[in-house]
């Protein structure tokens, strides 16, 4: 009978009890086979209500791997809290016990040892198609991830979908590598845009000009997601773009001839045969 139930799981999970369902999920998480007998063996007996309780409890992994999956829910929850976003260091972060592996009971002894992360439909850390990785790797990638210099904050979206689509692009197993090709255009990109306000500042020193300055990035952002949407079969753009680096934005993302950009911003007609209609 658990046979054929086994294969009706992994035929469709849908064809057998939900308790059924979450007891097979159990054995690929790693449940040892002498558990799942065992709990069998009680729920045949009438002892217990569901096999899938009785193997939890006669395993000792599950247990742990719960604490391990919360600590990872905990900085995708919370990461952003411990974010590094002040370039200059004058701010002071606040602990946060959460992000703290020894608040779920993990010790040092605990951190090169190897756990399975794995929930059904999940993206990023929490995959099931994910590898073995110990404490020590998981938590260093995680702290890459919501720690560094992004603040990633998206677990009050009410949609499994649009969250395992951002887990998927930012909790990769490894770092994104560029190759060297691609830091080159970057720099080309990120240089542009920085002379650009460089410029402005020099000549228009007295004009209010809503300057980029601090986040020229975003030129070679724009650029590459602008590329990507090409790539992807997209026909047009919209952009709702505010005054701040709106002058950096159509010189360098949309192409606008700059002598008609400063012109313009000077209060001039550009002159004939200037490029300008």
């Amino acid at each position: 009978y658990l046979e054929e139930l086994e294969e009706r799981y992994r035929s469709d999970p849908k064809s057998v009890d939900t308790s059924w369902a979450s007891f097979f999920r159990s054995m690929d998480l790693g449940v040892a086979p002498e558990a799942v007998a065992e709990a069998y063996d009680s729920w045949e007996k009438g002892e217990v209500s569901s096999p899938l309780a009785q193997a939890a409890i006669s395993n000792q992994t599950i247990q742990e791997s719960q604490k391990f999956l919360m600590l990872v829910r905990a900085y995708q929850i919370l990461g952003h809290h411990a974010a590094n976003l002040d370039p200059l260091g004058l701010s002071e972060l606040k602990e946060t016990p959460e992000l703290d592996p020894a608040t779920y009971g993990f010790t040092e002894a605990d951190l090169d040892r190897e756990f399975f992360v794995g929930i059904w439909n999940q993206e990023g850390f929490l995959s099931e198609h994910r590898p073995v990785r110990t404490l020590r790797e998981t938590l260093t990638r995680l702290r890459e991830t919501y720690c560094g210099t992004i603040g990633y904050e998206y677990m009050h979206i009410p949609n499994r979908e649009k969250c395992n689509w951002i887990r998927a692009r930012i909790e990769t197993p490894a770092v994104e590598e560029f190759s060297q090709e691609k830091k080159l255009n970057v720099l080309d990109r990120l240089t542009w845009s920085e002379r650009f306000e460089s410029f402005l500042n020099n000549k228009f020193s007295a004009a209010k000009r809503f300057g980029l300055e601090g986040c020229e990035s975003l030129v070679p952002g724009m650029k590459a997601l602008i590329d990507r949407s090409a790539e992807l079969g997209t026909d047009s753009i919209v952009i709702g773009m505010p005054h701040r680096g709106r002058l950096n934005m159509l010189a360098n993302v949309m192409r606008k001839p700059m002598e008609q950009v400063f012109s313009e911003f000077a209060g001039k007609t550009p002159a004939a045969g200037d490029g300008s209609e």
